[in-house]
């Protein structure tokens, strides 16, 4: 087998950046068209796909084909079907549905064509507060974007936590409240409160009924950056909402987690983490980065290396870093306690 040499200048790496987003898009476009809808049951012919999805023939035999070559589809003489990861991923209706993920996506392409601009300037492509109440159906697309991607993460990340005997988790910036749903549904007694905006918590409200867990999850609407956290709290949970802050941002929230536990309570940092203070590896999280640059005041990623500084400096003992198995390596869990 021939190596590749990595001190050999390789064109390739330049030409598969340059055209990236392409794939990106045919699987974009797939799913808003409804690509994957119409062959949820079945094999069917590009005719009968088009039909189903009203589009012209030509034009979507090009898109099939795209997606058949990026792995989204199989093609067998002249019919179509999902591939596997389609079918489990990509189906309206399913547990594992990540399409609405991608609607976000599709609203951050433009953003993103911005970078430049951005870099240059400093000036945001957007308002963040388009995706957080400004606009209605692009913070749906966001919120239900959050709802499906932590429906995989939190699974995961959730797995080795055993909160047995805790009754009252906090949820800070908890956003579509699913850590809190499946926290809930796998303790027994325990009891969760959301703190969010106002117009994120109007669809986290539906996203909890919908589960059946109104029962035992209540919402706080307000800022986690001005409203004060409530006392009495066993765990507080702060899941994907530190990258959108600066350092002495996030040693206040861990100051104001810190005051609302009971003694021997846990705080839990869940986030896309760097591994360490050089910030550049994993690679996705330098991208993502760059995406919290395009679509924050103060957005970026944190390494792993500096959430334990800030707990050990608020007080915090036993801290504990769990990074998820390949592909969300890039995602990192910290637990730590108050002293009793």
């Amino acid at each position: 087998m021939t190596q590749t040499n990595p001190t050999k200048p390789d064109p390739s790496i330049i030409t598969n950046l340059a055209t990236g987003y392409w794939a990106s898009m045919v699987m974009i476009a797939a799913n808003r068209i409804g690509v994957f809808t119409q062959l949820a049951a079945g094999p069917l012919t590009a005719d009968q796909v088009a039909e189903g999805c009203n589009v012209p023939v030509r034009s979507l035999t090009l898109l099939l084909n795209a997606c058949v070559a990026q792995r989204l589809l199989e093609k067998q003489s002249e019919t179509y079907s999902n591939s596997p990861t389609a079918q489990f991923f990509l189906v309206p209706g399913k547990p594992t549905y990540l399409g609405d993920a991608l609607k976000y996506s599709e609203d951050l392409y433009p953003v993103w064509g911005n970078l430049e601009k951005t870099v240059r300037t400093g000036i945001l492509p957007d308002k963040p507060e388009t995706i957080l109440g400004e606009d209605p159906e692009k913070t749906r697309n966001f919120v239900m974007a959050m709802h499906n991607r932590a429906l995989g993460i939190a699974r995961a990340v959730i797995a080795p936590m055993n909160l047995t005997g805790r009754k009252r988790l906090f949820d800070v910036g908890g956003g579509p409240g699913t850590y809190s749903i499946l926290l809930v549904q796998k303790t027994p007694g325990l009891t969760a409160t959301v703190l969010d905006l106002p117009a994120v918590l109007r669809i986290t409200k539906e996203i909890i009924a919908s589960y059946g867990c109104d029962d035992r999850i209540g919402v706080l609407p307000g800022n986690y950056l001005t409203t004060e956290f409530p006392a009495g709290n066993d765990v507080v949970l702060m899941s994907g909402m530190m990258h959108r802050e600066v350092e002495d941002t996030c040693r206040t929230l861990l100051s104001k987690a810190w005051h609302s536990l009971e003694p021997g309570g846990t705080a839990v940092i869940s986030d896309i983490m760097f591994e360490d203070d050089s910030k550049t590896s994993p690679p996705l999280s330098a991208l993502f980065a760059l995406n919290m640059m395009l679509t924050s005041e103060a957005g970026s990623t944190h390494a792993q290396t500096a959430f334990l500084r800030w707990l050990a400096d608020t007080g915090f003992i036993d801290a504990r870093v769990e990074r998820l198995p390949p592909p969300m390596s890039h995602i990192a869990t910290i637990t730590a306690t108050k002293p009793r």
